[in-house]
C-alpha cells in the first residue's frame, strides 16, 4: 500500500452503528466472514507494545506477550449472545441492536499488571506500565478498524456497555482479570435501511494547528 492509499483508508474510516431490531436479527453470514476477519488479525497484531504482559495472563492457549486479547465472535455467535441477553432479560440498549446486525465482533481487552490485593473487575492500578498496556491495545484496535475499512466493513468501537459485565465475561469465558477496552463491531456494507448512527465527534478534530505545535529549542 502506498502513502496515498494509506491516507485514503485512514480518512475513510468512520464510526457507523447499524441498529437492527433485536426481535428480528439478521441472518448470520457464512464462514467466509470469519476467515476474512482472521486474515485481518494477522496485520492488526503489528502494533507496538513497550512492556510484555505479565505471565499471570499468559495461559494456554493465549500465551502471547502482547498486552491485549481479542475475543472473537462471528455473526452466529453475536446472535447467540443476543439471545442469551434476551433470555435473561438483561437490558443492553444499542449493544443488542448491533448484535442483531453485526457480521462479527471483537471484544478487546487489555492485560493489567497484577495488583495486591486484587481489585474488582474492570479496576486497575494507575501505573505507567498499565498506561503503556492500554496504549498498545488501542494501537492494535485502530489497526483492526483501518483494516476493516479497507476490507469494506462498516465498524464501530463501542465502550462496551453490558459487554463489560461479569455476567457476559462468565458466559464468554473471558478471564475477569482482563479489562475491557471495547467491543469492535463489524457490519456489512449493505445496512438494509435499518437505523444507523454515525460517530458524534466525526470531523470535530479541527485543523492540525489546533492540536499540534512545532517545538523550537532556540
Amino acid at each position: 500500500m502506498n502513502l496515498d492509499s494509506l491516507q485514503s483508508t485512514i480518512k475513510a474510516r468512520h464510526t457507523l452503528k447499524v441498529l437492527g431490531d433485536p426481535e428480528h436479527p439478521w441472518e448470520a453470514p457464512g464462514p467466509e466472514s470469519r476467515a476474512r476477519l482472521a486474515e485481518l488479525l494477522e496485520a492488526a497484531s503489528c502494533a507496538p507494545f513497550h512492556f510484555p504482559a505479565d505471565t499471570l495472563h499468559r495461559d494456554e492457549p493465549l500465551t502471547s506477550p502482547v498486552p491485549w486479547r481479542f475475543h472473537l465472535f462471528d455473526g452466529q455467535n453475536c446472535r447467540r449472545l443476543l439471545g442469551r441477553l434476551q433470555a435473561e432479560q438483561i437490558e443492553s440498549g444499542n449493544i443488542a441492536k448491533m448484535l442483531a446486525t453485526a457480521d462479527a465482533m471483537a471484544v478487546v481487552t487489555w492485560l493489567p499488571d497484577p495488583h495486591d490485593p486484587p481489585l474488582e473487575i474492570q479496576q486497575f492500578a494507575p501505573t505507567q506500565r498499565n498506561m503503556e498496556h492500554i496504549a498498545a491495545a488501542s494501537a492494535a484496535t485502530q489497526n483492526l478498524l483501518l483494516l476493516a475499512t479497507a476490507a469494506g466493513w462498516n465498524s464501530y468501537w463501542s465502550s462496551g456497555g453490558v459487554l463489560r459485565s461479569l455476567q457476559v465475561y462468565e458466559w464468554t469465558a473471558i478471564d475477569p482479570r482482563e479489562v475491557l477496552l471495547g467491543g469492535v463491531f463489524l457490519f456489512p456494507t449493505d445496512t438494509q435501511s435499518v437505523p444507523t448512527k454515525p460517530g458524534a465527534n466525526r470531523g470535530k478534530q479541527g485543523p492540525v494547528s489546533a492540536w499540534s505545535r512545532w517545538v523550537s529549542m532556540d
